[in-house]
């Protein structure tokens, strides 16, 4: 009887950690175009991935203290990024786009009028966040994309900042739990289109490098469109063409590093169609 309420606790502790968490103890699978491209990657590289959910306001934290090998999870490029990070090759475009229930399409069909509201809805430390800084409106932070959507139906917010990529996925999705309620506005609030990205620690140009290289290997042989093509993407990735530097790169220990241990870990969170969770089969 000690044995089995033994092994019953165990299996409970097992349960609660997070890198089991729902996959291995609510029947879901993990699936999305991210994560399809992350497990190509790595049957490519000759290594196993791993996929830790994070926390996307504490994702510096979650890289530079080695947690995670990568932040691979529709990030979005920018300068910042550039500068403290090493940075894949764009895979993927975006747009930073508004969502309004479909009720209040007149109170906000221009960019003025939405500035009046002070309710304002965004992922906290996204680049749908920034955006709302810059325009000088009022953020209610949320802690993913999709809780934009659901503050919007609760009322809580007026106007939701969000990927396009996602927002076409839930709200343009026939039948979808959004789609009666809420739209895209076809008010312009982002002045630039985005690209998504991969993100290693700085310094860690093998690891890159190799990123890349498969990256580019899996664009040509037609992997990456299948896979777009798969998720309804097909319109918004990118051609990858890149030559390796491997043979001029003089420390190699990222690369070295991940090779020996066999496992690359990626840090993520859900986002559809990007990376999400279903019932397993």
């Amino acid at each position: 009887m000690k044995k089995k309420i033994i092994v019953a606790l165990i299996l409970a502790a097992v349960c609660l950690t997070a890198v089991l968490g729902a996959a291995a103890c609510s029947n879901t699978e993990l699936v999305g175009f991210d994560i399809e491209l992350a497990n190509a990657v790595g049957e490519d590289l000759g290594v196993s991935v791993e996929f830790a959910q994070i926390n996307w306001n504490t994702k510096e934290n979650e890289l530079e203290s080695k947690n995670v090998d990568l932040l691979w999870n529709g990030m979005t490029i920018t300068p910042e990024r550039e500068a403290m990070w090493e940075i894949s090759e764009p895979y993927m475009l975006n747009e930073q786009v508004a969502i309004i229930r479909k009720a209040d399409e007149s109170k906000f069909d221009t960019r003025d009028k939405m500035l009046s509201s002070d309710k304002w809805a965004a992922e906290s430390g996204s680049a749908g966040a920034e955006l709302i800084g810059d325009l000088g409106a009022t953020l209610i932070g949320v802690n993913a994309q999709i809780s934009v959507l659901t503050e919007l139906n609760s009322g809580s917010a007026d106007i939701g900042v969000m990927d396009s990529v996602m927002a076409n996925y839930y709200i343009n999705e026939s039948g979808s739990t959004y789609s009666s309620s809420l739209m895209i506005s076809p008010v312009k609030i982002a002045t630039e289109e985005e690209y998504y990205g991969i993100a290693a620690r700085g310094g860690e140009v093998a690891l890159m490098d190799k990123i890349n290289t498969s990256l580019a290997k899996l664009w040509a042989d037609g992997t990456i469109s299948d896979i777009a093509e798969k998720y309804g993407l097909s319109d918004v990735v990118l051609p990858i063409e890149y030559t390796s530097q491997w043979d001029s790169i003089t420390d190699k220990s990222s690369w070295d590093y991940i090779a020996a241990r066999g496992k690359i870990i990626i840090g993520y969170t859900l986002f559809a169609p990007i990376a999400y969770e279903v019932e397993a089969a």
